[in-house]
């Protein structure tokens, strides 16, 4: 009982620094409705959960601002000078944009489902209740962390594989395995360019598919004949699956949560702690000259062997203010490029010429590091 009194006032005490800061004008989630806090009021530990909850979602997002969220509706039509596309982030503009903005964060909180004969041993952990931060915030937490902790013990046994691949949970395949991609980072230190972007084509061409309808999403991924996701998805997983377990509210609309996603990985290539880019020449796209080309990629990197601190830096306002000031085409350019191709319905054929100009590698057999981000 003195523990939990103790835990109950650690947890005013947090929240109340939260919400006295200043820092709260970015404290917007993309929910998409309160289901889970009703999971909440049904865990194993009704209070300490909610509290985890209110702590955990909003001291992240104060440190993890919402810049893919601000990078979108910018691109989306939001009128702001460059610099200033963290005003964009408003509670009516991400209620006009939820589903868009769900898939958007997709990459970064994937929600699965957690092993109920074999659940993990971590404190907080609920196996009935569909794995992401907002619905069992201490179970996520510990989760990541441990990833965190496996993946350069893994790496360092066998540093020709990925730390985490198919079997293991999506939370720790996308920030520390197999499924890095997402965020066009590469699966482990010493891979060749070409080799994560040819999974980064994979992932973009299945994404698309979804987008524009042409791919169902209630058939095995296994069964879907696009190149390589058999490899990653080999079990009865489908795209319902995959992008929406426990979360039926956007079922009806996976297109926009695939539209989403794939702007996250479009965006995470502007990151300096995520790729390598040279600088834009100011030439148009070869196949597709409506659009101008970025800056050539110099060189993926991988998150295992880089500093977390220094690697969060990159993904704030301020560098992206630096980007879109100094930039042409900025990382808002390319998300309302791929934007309009997709409101023109454009074929995926249309799209990868794009797709191809935006990723243009400088050094296809360059291998991933850490960058200057190194430990």
């Amino acid at each position: 009982m003195t523990q939990i009194r103790l835990s109950y006032c650690i947890a005013l005490l947090v929240i109340g620094t939260i919400v006295s800061s200043s820092s709260l004008a970015f404290q917007i989630l993309p929910r998409i409705s309160d289901v889970d806090r009703q999971l909440t009021s049904v865990g194993s530990n009704r209070w300490l959960d909610g509290a985890g909850q209110l702590v955990i979602g909003r001291f992240a997002q104060m440190i993890k601002h919402p810049v893919h969220e601000a990078i979108v509706l910018n691109a989306l039509g939001c009128v702001v000078p460059p610099g200033d596309e963290s005003e964009c982030v408003t509670i009516d503009a991400v209620k006009k944009h939820q589903v868009l903005l769900y898939g958007v964060r997709w990459p970064d909180d994937p929600p699965f489902a957690l092993n109920r004969t074999s659940p993990p041993r971590i404190s907080g952990c609920n196996p009935n209740v569909t794995l992401r931060s907002t619905a069992q915030p201490k179970c996520w937490y510990g989760l990541f962390t441990d990833a965190a902790q496996s993946a350069p013990k893994r790496l360092a046994k066998q540093p020709e594989k990925p730390a985490f691949g198919p079997g293991d949970y999506l939370l720790y395949r996308s920030h520390f395995g197999d499924l890095q991609f997402l965020h066009s980072m590469a699966a482990r230190d010493g891979e060749p360019a070409e080799e994560t972007l040819q999974r980064m084509r994979m992932w973009a061409r299945f994404l698309w598919g979804i987008a524009i309808k042409e791919i169902p999403t209630d058939q095995y991924i296994r069964n879907l004949n696009v190149e390589q996701l058999e490899r990653l998805f080999p079990g009865d997983m489908t795209a319902t699956n995959l992008f929406a377990t426990g979360i039926v509210e956007v079922r009806k609309h996976l297109d926009e949560v695939a539209m989403g996603a794939l702007l996250h990985m479009v965006q995470d290539s502007f990151s300096q702690a995520h790729t390598g880019r040279l600088p834009e020449s100011g030439v148009r796209c070869k196949d597709i000259p409506r659009f101008l080309q970025p800056g050539k990629i110099s060189q993926f990197y991988s998150y295992a062997g880089q500093i977390g601190s220094q690697h969060d830096r990159e993904d704030t306002f301020k560098a992206l203010s630096l980007q879109t000031l100094q930039t042409q085409p900025s990382v808002v350019d390319a998300s309302r490029a791929f934007l309009t191709l997709w409101q023109e319905h454009a074929s995926w054929e249309q799209a990868e010429k794009y797709f191809n100009c935006v990723f243009d590698l400088a050094a296809p057999q360059a291998p991933s590091g850490p960058g200057p981000y190194s430990q």
